[in-house]
This record gives C-alpha cells, structure tokens and sequence, in this order.
C-alpha cells in the first residue's frame, strides 16, 4: 500500500472525519439540553410569579395555573331542597374544562335569592335548573300512619343539640304527683327525631366537623303514634318534658318507666347504710336480766329469742 508524500492515507483521513462528526453531534446535543433546561426553568418562574399575583394565591396556587380547568363553585356538605342558599357555605373546585355542566352557576353572587330546587350534593358544581326563587315548603320524613308532634326544649332537656333528625329518644315527664311530690315517667318509648329547630338533615348527611349547638334548637318535632301524640299534648300542660337518648340500634322498651322522690331520697339513704355496715354482721351480744341480746352495726339492741320457747 502507498501513499503520496506529506498527505495522509484515506484510512486515516476517514477516521479523523467521524471523530470530528461524532463532537460535532455531541456539543449539538449538549447545547439543546441547555436550551430545554432554560425554557424549563424561565416557564417556572412565569406560572409561579402568575400565581402570586393572584388575588386568590394560596393552597390552590397549582390547581389555579392547571391546563384543561375551570374554577366554579360547589357546596361544602348536603344542601337540602328548599335551603336559602344565601345562608349556606360553598367552596372553590376545579372542574375539567370540557366537562362543564349547562348552565352552571360561576359566582357565589348568582346565588342570591336563590333557593335549592332539589338535594345540592357537596363537592358538585351548581347548575341553575336546580335553583329556584320559590320558597319551598320542606316536607317532614314523616312514616305512613305515624303523627308529628313538636315540643319545647332547651340546652338540657335536648341533650345539648345531640338530638338530632334521624336519632331515637324517650320522652320523660317530671312533674307533681297527688301527694304534691315529685315524679318522672317515660311517657313515650322509641320516638324518631324528624326535625330539630326546622332542619331536618339527618345525622349521617352531616359534615363530622359540624358540632350541635345548643342555643340554636328551641324545638324537637317528634315521630310518634296517635295515641303517643295525645299523651305529649296532655303532659306539656302538667310539667316539664325532657328527653333521653337511646343507642341507635336500642329498639326494646324499657321495664322501670318511672321514679318517685321518695324513691331517689330512700335509695341514696339505703346505699349510704349499705356502704357505711359493708362488711359488719353485728357488734356483739350481752347478757342482761337473764335474757341475751344483740347489738347490730347500727348499735340497736334487739332480745335473741328462742324459737322453741313456749
């Protein structure tokens, strides 16, 4: 094999070609990631200094700049049909775009004067054809057969607010007895809280972090037979009507329905003895005028008698 003198062989020359070839790609490729990496970090900084200047900027700063969504508003929790929506609480969501409902209700000032048509589920964007400027009367869940009947209460007799739509209680009547003393009786058993204070939404539709309040409730409208019904209407005029609670599964009626005051005072008399004589079968015997006797833990002396004496 020969070469011209001074030049290179074309073994050489076509090696030398690829590796100039091979770094030419390689500074190519590098300058592109560069290039990538500033776009990369330059749309960074944009979205987050849009987000800032945001009025609304906070924890929904990401979900405000998200491609394919729009912001509409929904209920917090369960609205039911008839509610003022003017007095009810509403949060922001973010809704694919090309899912948007008809008609869909964008601004909480849209709502004004606006009732609930039907059910407004919490978390689902509000559509109008479920509003209406009508007032709607809110029907009770009232069973077939069964009457409504409403009593006053307060903090106390209403268990602090606990006795809410869809729990069961006993009502109690505490009044004077013919003896002009004081007595309390279950009057009914097992009724069904419809509404407290009006609202009827019931126990498992409410957000865990709703807490009762007490001031709120004036009034507990009850479920209960015809005759169930009488016997509240008749007790409102002879006392106070309080409630007690039952277990949500308790369904079996009570034996002991009522208690006097002379029963409460003897009872707490009977257990502080019980409690004081725990323990002491007597204190001793003694021999007096020929007889034996025993002294008991109170100290009484009582004459031992013998059975086969005539």
């Amino acid at each position: 094999m020969t070469s011209h003198f001074g030049g290179l062989s074309p073994f050489l020359k076509s090696r030398t070609e690829r590796e100039r070839l091979l770094f030419v790609a390689a500074a190519g490729l590098a300058v592109s990631l560069l290039i990538i990496i500033l776009l990369v970090v330059n749309f960074k900084r944009q979205a987050s200094a849009s987000a800032d200047r945001s009025p609304s900027a906070g924890n929904n700063n990401i979900a405000s700049v998200a491609i394919g969504t729009v912001s509409l508003i929904a209920p917090e929790r369960l609205i039911p049909k008839g509610a003022k929506l003017s007095e009810m609480r509403f949060k922001e969501v973010y809704w694919p775009r090309n899912e948007v409902p008809e008609e869909v209700v964008r601004d909480v000032s849209e709502l004004v004067n606006y009732y609930a048509k039907e059910d407004l589920r919490p978390g689902i964007p509000i559509q109008r054809s479920s509003l209406t400027k009508e007032i709607s009367k809110i029907s009770l869940p009232l069973t077939p057969g069964m009457r409504a009947v409403s009593i006053e209460v307060d903090a106390t007799s209403s268990l602090e607010g606990h006795a809410l739509p869809g729990t069961r209680v006993d009502v109690v009547l505490t009044h004077h007895g013919e003896d002009q003393k004081l007595i309390s009786k279950v009057i009914v058993q097992n009724a069904r809280v419809l509404s407290a204070g009006g609202d009827v939404t019931p126990l498992r539709d409410r957000s865990p972090v709703d807490k009762p309040v007490p001031n709120a409730v004036k009034t507990i409208t009850l479920e209960v037979s015809t005759e169930d019904a009488l016997k509240i209407q008749t007790a409102r005029q002879m006392g106070r009507l309080s409630l007690i609670m039952r277990a949500a599964e308790d369904v079996k009626a009570v034996e002991k329905t009522d208690m006097a005051q002379e029963e409460v005072i003897n009872n707490t008399a009977s257990g502080k003895r019980n409690q004081k004589n725990a323990g002491c079968q007597n204190r001793g015997k003694m021999r007096m005028g020929g007889k034996e006797y025993i002294i008991d833990c109170e100290g009484n002396i009582n004459e031992i008698v013998d059975p086969n004496e005539p």
